[in-house]
């Protein structure tokens, strides 16, 4: 764990857990719900969602950034393009609370 000073607040950043996978779907779903950021219509299930967060742990880090004991934001890296040429690539997601 990393502990990062923000503004006198201590914030923690840790790899994600299957655990925090239901926190982290409640900061995702008011962007599906309520922007056009995530390309997605329909709110995923807990169940759909912890399975993106072990897919792309297996290869990228997948991070919390914890205030005290509550997950404020999360980020991850994951495949750009599936083509060999873009091997060393990746697309970063942050979604904050």
């Amino acid at each position: 764990m990393k502990e990062v000073r923000i503004m006198d607040r201590s914030i923690t950043m840790c790899m994600a857990t299957k655990e925090d996978t239901e926190e982290i779907l409640k900061i995702y779903a008011p962007y599906v719900k309520n922007t056009a950021i995530s390309f997605e219509y329909d709110v995923p299930s807990v169940e759909e969602f912890a399975e993106r967060i072990d897919k792309i742990s297996k290869k990228y880090p997948y991070i919390v950034a914890i205030n005290n004991i509550e997950i404020i934001g999360y980020a991850y890296a994951s495949t750009f393009n599936e083509r060999a040429a873009y091997d060393r690539c990746v697309e970063t997601t942050i979604y904050m609370r």
